[in-house]
């Protein structure tokens, strides 16, 4: 059965409000259309990348390796030994909120997590629980919680509501790079083989053909001589596209996506 449609004015309602539990005993709920679907295992595989298999967000076992705890623990460790700039942003938020209300994610959902400050306290609290003292002795009381399953589909849910854009950065007093506190948790969760298709696959893509959607060489050309037909109906104007022309002076290069749409109609 399909689910029913919201409407815009249902959609346009949102609540800005703050909860009134504490947000470490709130358990994220996986709204439709909030999340994107897994790697497809064999671009997974052509990556390199570990833990290939078939799953999705909804699946209540992800099928996470055996000792997948102890990999993000290494991992988080690796890093924070790498970049003093990750330690640093995991120690010095004072929650001010000046970033709370500069995410369009936040903005458009009115989800508290979504907030930029409390999106990177879903991975301090876990820093804080095995990499400070405060956390190892006081424990939530640090703010600090336990790394879980339930934990780590929070993190899957929430690290991938974020587009890196900085806006947060630019507010941040303390200049802190929300962003790179993002691509610290998209890269623990890749050690395990967690991650999201609309990624793996045009990187996949990449890798094999040189553009995100996988065109090959002659579907190129078959677009380029499709759009000069198309043109020579629309302005009686028959023209042939140069496509490695030897000697031209000038490479003209638009989008990959521009070859299966309309606007390189009119760039030719």
């Amino acid at each position: 059965m399909s689910e029913k449609h919201r409407k815009p004015e249902e959609v346009a309602q949102i609540d800005y409000h703050p909860p009134k539990e504490n947000w470490l005993d709130k358990k994220t709920v996986f709204k439709k259309g909030a999340y994107n679907y897994a790697p497809v295992p064999k671009n997974w595989e052509y990556l390199g990348l570990p833990n290939a298999r078939k799953w999705q967000p909804m699946d209540d076992d992800w099928q996470l390796p055996e000792n997948w705890r102890e990999i993000i623990f290494e991992g988080m460790r690796e890093r924070l030994e790498k970049y003093r700039s990750f330690r640093i942003f995991m120690d010095i938020c004072v929650r001010c909120g000046a970033c709370a209300d500069k995410c369009h994610f936040f903005i458009g959902s009115g989800d508290p997590k979504n907030m930029p400050v409390l999106r990177a306290e879903l991975l301090r609290s876990v820093y804080r629980r095995d990499f400070t003292t405060a956390g190892k002795i006081m424990g939530k009381l640090a703010g600090a919680r336990d790394l879980t399953v339930d934990v780590l589909k929070e993190w899957f849910y929430y690290f991938y509501q974020c587009t890196e854009c900085r806006r947060c950065s630019v507010f941040c007093p303390y200049g802190i790079d929300t962003a790179d506190i993002t691509m610290m948790a998209r890269e623990l969760m890749n050690l395990i083989g967690i991650s999201i298709d609309w990624i793996v696959t045009p990187v996949a893509n990449c890798f094999r053909t040189g553009n995100h959607l996988g065109i090959q060489p002659h579907g190129f050309v078959d677009s380029m001589e499709f759009a000069a037909d198309e043109l020579a109906e629309l302005t009686g104007m028959q023209i042939t596209p140069p496509i490695n022309k030897k000697g031209a002076e000038v490479l003209f290069v638009i989008p990959s996506a521009d070859y299966f749409a309309s606007p390189h109609y009119y760039t030719l």
